[in-house]
C-alpha cells in the first residue's frame, strides 16, 4: 500500500529521524512501513512526511486503515465487549456480534489503535533479500534476526516515536479530572483514565488514589495520639500496632481490588499469553511452543551479564551511597561540635546551621538516584530479557535495592547506631519536604514553563497565520514519556518513611497525606500537559512494585518495635525488668505482630469472589464450546461413513 496512495488519513503516531538520517533511509522506512504484509513481509500501514516546514521532512506521520487495524486487534488478542455478554477476544470474523459494529470506526479505542500500530512498528523486518541499510551500505544486518527499529536505534536515526494526544479526547478527560471543582473531592474516574492512557498508567494512578486514601486513618489516629497525654509507651505501641495491622489489610485489599480491575478490563490472564519483547534478540531457533523461528538468546551470556556485569556495578552503586552517606555524617557531626544549642540569641542560627547539611545530603539524594535509575535501566537492557514481565521484575529488584539503602541507610544508622533521635527528626524532615518541593519544580513547574517558551517560540518564527501542526507542536513542546517507574520510586519512598518510621514520628504520615492530595492532581497535569503521550501498555497488576511495597511491610514491623525499645521513655515504662526480659518482651512482640500480618494476608483473598465466579464460567463455557464443536465434527464424521 503506497503512502502516496492515502494522504488523507488520520496521524495516529509520530516518528522523528535524527538529523543524520539520509533521504534513501528514510524512504526506506516509509516503504517497509506501507508495504503489503502479505507480498512484501511490510506492516500494511499508512505514512507520510508532515508538511510542516519546522518539520524538516524528519517527521512521519503513521496511520492505518480500518482493515488492518482490525486484523492487528485480532492478533494481538485485545478483548472487547461482546453482545449480551462479557470481554471476548476480538474476531474480525465475527465483528457483528462486538458491541459498536454498527460504527466500526468507534469498534476500538485510539489507544488501541495506537498500540496495534507500535507492535507492528515493533515487529517489522527487512525484506528478506535485504542484507544493508539503503543510505549506509556499511551496515549489514540479518532480515531475520534484526528489526527496523533495532536498525535504526543502532545507527542512532531515530530521534523519537510516540502516539499522538487526541485535543478532544483530553480535553473531556481533564474536565473530570483535573479543572471541575468536583474533582478535588471526588474519585478519579480511572476506566477513562484507562481508556485514554492504557492499563499501565491506569494501574498507577488507581494504586495512588488507594495509597492516599489509606493514609487518612493512619494520619488521623497520629494527630489523635500526638496530643494525648498518655504514655510514650501506650502511644508508640498503639501507632505500631495499628500501622501492622492497617497496612497489611491496604496491600491485600489492593491485591483484590488490582483483580477486579484487571478482570473488568480483560487483562487479568494475559500473563499466560504473553509475547517475547520487541527489543529482545539472538540466533533464530524453532520454538518448542510456537513450532515457529524465534530469537533464542542463550541463558549463560544471560547469567554472565546479570553476575559479573549488573551485580558489581549494583554493589560499586551502594558502596557510593553509603560513601556520600557517612560524608553527610562527618559533616553533621563537625556541624554540631561548631553550634551547639544554648539560650542565646543565637539559637536560630545555630539550628539553621546544624540543619544545612540535613538539607545538601537530601538535595543529593535525588539526582543521585536519578543518575542509578538510567545505569539500572541501562543493565536491564543488557541482560536482554525475553519477556516484559522479566524485564520489569528485574529493574523493579535494582531499584529497589538502591533506592533501599539510598533513602533509608542513614535514618536506620542514626536511629539503630547512633540512638539519635533528635537527627533522625532532623533528616527526616528534611528528606520529606525537600523531596515534595524538588519533585513538584523537576517534574511539574520547570517542564511546563519550558513548553509554554517553546510553545511561544514555534508561533513566533511563523511570518503567516498557518497553525503549527499538532504532531511538531507535541514533539516541540512536550516531554518524552519515560515510563512509570519514576512514579512508583516516589511513592515507594514515601511509603517507607510512613511505614518505617511513623510509629515514633506520626507526623511523616500526615505530610504524606497533605502531598498526595496535591500530588494526585499534579500527576494528572503531567500526564496530561507535560509528557508525550505514552503507547497504552496492557498491565494485570503494579508488577513487582506490589512485592516492594510488601517487603516495606514486613521490614517495618521490626523496625517499630525496635525503635519503640529503645526509646527511653519506655524502658523507664519497663524499669522493673532485667535487660534480657526487656528485650525478650519486644523480640515476642515482633513476632507476634509477624504472625498477625501472616494471617491477615491468608484471610483476604487475592480474588473477589464474584471474579472467581466469573472466570470459572467463562471456563465452563469454553469447556462447552469446545465439546459442541468436537459434538458436530463427530457428527459429520459419521455422515461421511454412512455415505460411504
Amino acid at each position: 500500500m503506497s503512502s502516496r496512495e492515502n494522504e488523507d488519513f488520520e496521524p495516529l503516531v509520530v516518528l522523528q529521524f535524527s538529523s543524520s538520517t539520509p533521504p534513501a533511509t528514510k524512504e526506506w522506512v516509509i516503504k517497509r512501513l506501507t508495504a503489503n504484509p502479505n507480498d512484501d513481509q511490510g506492516a500494511g500501514l499508512l505514512a507520510r512526511y508532515d508538511t510542516d516546514p519546522e518539520s524538516d521532512k524528519r517527521v512521519i506521520l503513521i496511520g492505518a486503515t480500518l482493515s488492518r487495524l482490525l486484523i492487528g486487534a485480532e492478533e494481538l488478542r485485545i478483548k472487547k465487549r461482546y453482545k449480551n455478554k462479557g470481554l471476548t477476544e476480538f474476531l474480525v470474523s465475527d465483528t457483528d456480534h462486538f458491541e459498536n459494529s454498527e460504527n466500526p470506526e468507534n469498534l476500538l479505542l485510539k489507544s488501541e489503535k495506537q498500540r496495534i500500530i507500535w507492535e507492528e512498528i515493533q515487529n517489522l523486518h527487512p525484506m528478506m533479500h535485504e542484507h544493508t541499510v539503503p543510505g549506509v551500505p556499511t551496515k549489514s544486518f540479518s532480515s531475520k534476526n534484526d528489526t527496523i527499529l533495532n536498525i535504526l536505534h543502532s545507527l542512532d536515526f531515530i530521534g523519537n516515536i510516540f502516539p499522538l494526544h487526541d485535543k478532544e479526547e483530553l480535553k473531556l478527560l481533564e474536565h473530570t479530572w483535573i479543572k471541575s471543582v468536583r474533582s478535588i473531592s471526588k474519585p478519579q474516574d480511572i476506566n477513562k483514565i484507562r481508556d485514554y492512557f492504557g492499563e499501565n498508567v491506569a494501574f498507577y494512578f488507581a494504586f495512588l488514589e488507594f495509597y492516599t486514601y489509606a493514609l487518612v486513618p493512619p494520619a488521623l489516629l497520629g494527630l489523635l495520639i500526638s496530643f494525648s497525654s498518655s504514655s510514650d509507651f501506650f502511644k508508640y505501641s498503639s501507632l505500631c500496632i495499628f500501622n501492622v495491622i492497617w497496612w497489611t489489610i491496604v496491600m491485600e485489599l489492593w491485591k483484590n481490588y488490582t483483580n477486579k480491575l484487571a478482570h473488568q478490563w480483560g487483562t487479568l490472564d494475559i500473563e499466560i499469553f504473553e509475547r517475547p519483547r520487541s527489543l529482545y534478540y539472538g540466533d533464530p531457533q524453532l520454538s518448542p511452543i510456537t513450532n515457529t523461528e524465534e530469537p533464542q538468546y542463550p541463558l549463560w551470556k544471560h547469567l554472565l551479564k546479570k553476575y559479573l556485569v549488573s551485580y558489581p556495578l549494583m554493589l560499586v552503586c551502594v558502596a557510593i551511597s553509603l560513601i556520600m552517606y557517612f560524608t553527610y555524617c562527618g559533616i553533621q557531626q563537625s556541624t554540631d561540635e561548631k553550634y551547639p544549642f544554648d539560650d542565646s540569641v543565637l539559637f536560630i542560627h545555630a539550628k539553621s546551621m546544624r540543619m544545612a547539611p540535613s538539607l545538601g545530603y537530601s538535595l543529593l539524594i535525588g539526582p543521585v538516584n536519578l543518575a542509578y535509575k538510567r545505569l539500572a535501566t541501562f543493565l536491564t537492557d543488557l541482560e536482554n530479557h525475553r519477556l516484559q514481565s522479566s524485564y520489569e521484575n528485574n529493574l523493579t529488584s535494582k531499584l529497589f535495592i538502591f533506592f533501599f539503602i539510598n533513602c533509608f541507610v542513614g535514618l536506620f544508622y542514626q536511629a539503630f547506631f547512633n540512638a539519635n533521635f533528635a537527627n533522625v527528626t532532623q533528616l527526616l524532615t528534611s528528606m520529606v519536604i525537600v523531596n515534595a518541593i524538588l519533585l513538584k519544580f523537576t517534574e511539574q513547574i520547570i517542564p511546563y514553563l519550558w513548553k509554554l517558551q517553546k510553545k511561544k517560540q514555534l508561533i513566533e518564527k511563523r511570518s503567516d497565520d498557518a497553525q503549527v501542526s499538532s504532531a511538531v507542536r507535541q514533539l516541540k513542546t512536550l516531554t518524552p514519556f519515560q515510563g512509570t517507574y519514576g512514579d512508583y520510586v516516589t511513592i515507594f519512598e514515601q511509603y517507607g518513611y510512613v511505614a518505617l518510621f511513623s510509629a515514633v514520628f506520626p507526623w511523616v504520615t500526615i505530610c504524606a497525606l497533605v502531598n498526595n492530595l496535591f500530588e494526585l492532581r499534579g500527576d494528572a497535569f503531567k500526564y496530561c500537559h507535560v509528557y508525550q503521550r505514552p503507547f497504552a501498555q496492557q498491565s494485570w497488576n503494579i508488577g513487582s512494585w506490589h512485592y516492594a511495597f510488601d517487603i516495606l511491610s514486613s521490614i517495618a514491623i521490626v523496625t517499630n518495635t525496635a525503635l519503640i525499645a529503645m526509646q527511653p521513655t519506655v524502658r523507664e515504662y519497663f524499669s522493673s525488668y532485667t535487660d534480657v526480659e526487656y528485650i525478650l518482651i519486644f523480640v515476642a512482640a515482633e513476632h507476634v505482630l509477624l504472625a498477625i500480618k501472616f494471617f491477615i494476608d491468608f484471610a483476604i483473598p487475592d480474588v473477589p469472589y464474584e471474579v472467581e465466579i466469573e472466570r470459572v464460567k467463562a471456563l465452563y463455557e469454553s469447556n462447552q464450546a469446545l465439546r459442541r464443536q468436537r459434538a458436530n465434527k463427530a457428527l459429520q464424521a459419521e455422515k461421511s461413513i454412512v455415505r460411504l
